[in-house]
């Protein structure tokens, strides 16, 4: 009864304190913005709510590049039963509640996880919060598939052990069912990353079976038949997206030197102690992030804090010393997440990119959840030792705090002279200026709070497992709470509700905005001088992406845009080859290098940079009020019309080629077939939804017809209901040959592979969820002791055993 209460506590209070700490947002004063929410994540889902709105499937989105796959690309997540939140009457609620459900789905799981590991509330409460509110989760608010998948780790850590333990069935279906929703957001490297996690736990458990071959052998089996029931769970989005990598940028390898640059810097395990070490991720909505170089090219980090708390890493140091059962197997996890986040910074991603191995690995440093999840479960369980009185955990811990206290306090000290704002200059390579003047007074402060922290945290531990306990467990979850919270406004800024509508300058373009489409050619230019000032404006940065309708962001006004950047590589081939094309025809020297392929992707409009001066006098220097695109309208190209010439073409090389040198009417079309001279032809009408197209069309002769729809396998056209062959036309969009005579041409996607999958989820779903429900299982034999390895622990209560590995 007592630990009944004390969980009942200790839930009310992780769920008041994510409440507490994002209240702003809960309620809808504020919004998350920061990184790919504005950029992408925020548009794109109101165009899946609107498709699903109309009454369709959110197969293709029209409004990316010419059109593009929406349900086959995770990045999506159709498919993740929590993004339907965003159907509520309030897009901007649901968006907003989708995010923040995970913070709680974050907090509890863990803390769910460690009490099934037999710790008491209070450690359990400690691990929760450093996982659901540490650097390493928050920093995925900003990251929605990564956030997404990582909130359900725990539940799935927890029924995978319990299924080790004693073969439930209604353990397996639930550990099935918490992986499956992994595998239906479909974010790989989260995945993979869980996948470590419990193969090695079941080696884990067999190492310590006997016999310990055939025990081993026989977990590992059991791990990939859970695996192969979740991937099923997961076939909705599994199966489409992987068709989908092999049609999209995806299946061509990355750059070596840009995942190198998204490798962890050795520097930033400093992080792990000290928070703000390389610098801080927003300062009143400016970055100061000292350490960017460490990122080369990048200039900020993938993950913007790896901190989960200062006891956190004490005690995982601190327990390591008094050698538990399990912690070889602590070890192993944290050298593995090390070695891959650290990416470029060793020889083994390099090693295992020219196998062939890791090609598609884009972010190394995500790797680092592994070994912050796997720290904080253990030091969850050091915590229960030092409160049941463990003099040798108490030890290690303080000499770490001790040392790390020190440190900060030298640091700290040496800030009041001349000297430590030189040496940090010549570290961190900055010339005097006001922003070096400013990035040191913020160093310096974070030297005086890490001080101030560790000196805190020294009295916690100092005083752990003596009289009145219940004041030490309140003193010490305050403490916990404030020095999490303290990094938690520079992880996730917010923007007011009125940065989420529509901007002005979507007002200007004309009313219809499904005739037309824009390019956006300032938003290629980031090392040009106007970016750069553009770019520059502190906490206006954002307002100037918003303001000037950067990719994506137009589909939030559903403004449809062209031959922009793949932000997330998941564009079709296609549509990757005719970007390059663009900027292999300017590079050429063509002065009009822009206009045929606004001509052959239905652009009327064409985005520039208004001059800065101007717009710097024009808003008195207030770039929240800015316009800092023009947006130059040409001839209103359609999107389906007949070609007036065909030109055949071998390659991209060739229509690189023929463009530059040649001078073709915006009706040309760029084939690879055999030409023929096309008969002229109208189209009468035409009717666009989300996966369809209906087109009344008039031919004159054999004519043919050219449709700036993004080609795609799944694509069905037919003319009067009988289905025809597309032709590969302007590299990315697609064409028909149509005879004499009026024709109703239709065009319909589907992806089959989507809908098989949706079959395979819902039948192998509802079956877990219907054992998981209803199953009942059977008093099963007690387990034997070398099952789950123990070590005692005393409390005020008496003495209680307790399993001694990780979970």
């Amino acid at each position: 009864m007592p630990n009944r209460r004390a969980d009942t506590i200790a839930i009310l209070t992780l769920a008041l304190l994510g409440s507490l700490l994002f209240i702003d947002v809960l309620i809808g004063v504020n919004g998350f913005y920061m990184r790919d929410l504005t950029r992408y994540y925020y548009p794109t889902k109101q165009i899946l709510r609107d498709i699903v709105l109309h009454g369709e499937f959110p197969y293709w989105n029209r409004f990316f590049s010419g059109g593009q796959p929406i349900a086959a690309n995770p990045e999506h997540e159709v498919f993740y039963p929590l993004t339907w939140l965003i159907l509520l009457p309030s897009y901007d609620l649901g968006f907003r509640l989708h995010i923040l459900i995970h913070v709680y789905i974050g907090l509890l799981g863990m803390y769910a996880l460690l009490r099934s590991m037999e710790l008491r509330p209070f450690p359990a409460w400690f691990g929760a919060t450093a996982w659901g509110l540490g650097g390493v989760y928050l920093s995925y608010i900003n990251l929605l598939p990564i956030l997404f998948c990582a909130a359900w780790l725990p539940l799935t850590c927890l029924f995978v052990r319990r299924f080790l333990l004693r073969r439930s069935v209604r353990d397996f279906a639930l550990a099935a069912l918490f992986l499956g929703l992994q595998f239906l957001v479909g974010e790989p490297t989260t995945v993979i990353q869980t996948g470590i996690l419990i193969g090695m736990y079941a080696l884990y458990r067999g190492w310590y079976a006997v016999p310990r071959v055939s025990k081993s052998i026989t977990r590992v089996i059991w791990i990939a038949f859970l695996s192969a029931a979740a991937f099923a769970v997961g076939a909705a989005q599994m199966l489409p997206a992987l068709d989908h990598v092999h049609d999209s940028a995806r299946s061509r390898p990355f750059d070596f030197d840009l995942v190198s640059a998204w490798s962890m810097p050795w520097a930033k395990f400093g992080e792990i102690v000290y928070p703000n070490i390389l610098g801080r991720i927003s300062v009143d909505r400016v970055m100061w992030y000292w350490g960017g170089g460490l990122y080369t090219g990048m200039g900020s980090p993938f993950l913007f804090s790896i901190y989960a708390g200062i006891l956190v890493i004490a005690l995982a140091v601190g327990g390591a010393f008094v050698r538990p059962r399990g912690g070889r197997l602590v070890l192993i996890l944290c050298l593995v997440s090390a070695l891959l986040a650290l990416g470029g910074h060793t020889p083994l991603l390099l090693w295992l990119y020219k196998l062939g191995i890791a090609t598609s690995i884009r972010y190394p440093e995500k790797f680092a959840m592994l070994g912050i999840f796997t720290i904080i479960v253990f030091a969850s369980q050091m915590i229960e030792r030092l409160m049941g009185g463990d003099d040798d955990v108490r030890e290690g811990t303080l000499g770490f705090l001790v040392a790390a206290t020190g440190i900060a306090l030298v640091i700290a000290a040496a800030g009041f002279t001349p000297l430590y704002g030189s040496v940090f200059m010549k570290i961190w390579g900055l010339t005097k200026s006001a922003q070096a003047a400013k990035e040191i007074h913020l160093s310096h402060v974070d030297w005086i709070v890490a001080f101030a922290r560790g000196a805190i945290a020294i009295a916690l531990v100092w005083f752990a497992a003596k009289k009145n306990a219940r004041l030490w467990i309140a003193a010490t979850a305050v403490f916990v709470a404030a020095d999490l919270a303290y990094t938690l406004e520079q992880l996730n800024p917010r923007m007011p509700r009125r940065f989420f509508d529509p901007p002005p300058a979507a007002a200007r373009l004309p009313n219809d905005h499904a005739d037309f489409r824009v390019f956006h050619e300032v938003d290629w230019y980031g090392n040009e001088d106007p970016a750069r000032q553009y770019f520059s404006t502190g906490d206006a940065v954002y307002w100037v992406v918003r303001n000037g309708l950067f990719p994506m962001t137009p589909a939030g006004a559903r403004v449809q845009t062209v031959l922009e950047r793949d932000y997330d590589k998941t564009a079709l081939l296609p549509t990757v080859d005719l970007t390059d094309s663009v900027w292999d025809v300017k590079r050429s020297g063509r002065a009009d290098w822009y206009e045929p392929f606004m001509a052959m992707s239905n652009a009327w409009f064409r985005a520039v940079y208004r001059p800065f001066k101007e717009e710097q006098k024009r808003t008195r220097g207030d770039f929240k009020k800015s316009e800092p695109i023009a947006f130059l309208e040409g001839q209103h190209y359609p999107r389906y019309y007949f070609a007036d010439q065909l030109i055949s073409i071998r390659n991209r090389r060739d229509f690189v080629d023929k463009l530059t040198n040649g001078r073709q009417t915006p009706r040309a079309a760029f084939v690879t077939q055999p030409a023929f001279t096309p008969a002229n032809g109208i189209v009468h009408a035409v009717r666009e939804t989300a996966n369809t197209a209906a087109l009344d069309v008039e031919s004159f002769g054999q004519g043919f017809l050219v449709m700036s729809v993004t080609r795609h396998k799944y694509w069905d056209v037919r003319v009067d209901g009988q289905r025809v062959p597309t032709v590969a036309t302007n590299i990315a969009y697609q064409g028909i040959v149509v005879t004499p005579g009026r024709h109703r041409v239709t065009m319909e996607y589907r992806n089959s592979l989507a809908q098989i999958g949706m079959g395979i989820t819902g039948s192998v779903g509802a079956l877990l969820i219907a054992l998981a429900v209803f199953w009942r299982p059977r008093i099963g034999r007690p387990v034997a002791a070398y099952e789950e390895p123990v070590h005692v622990v005393a409390d005020a209560g008496g003495t209680h055993m307790e399993p001694a590995g990780p979970p």
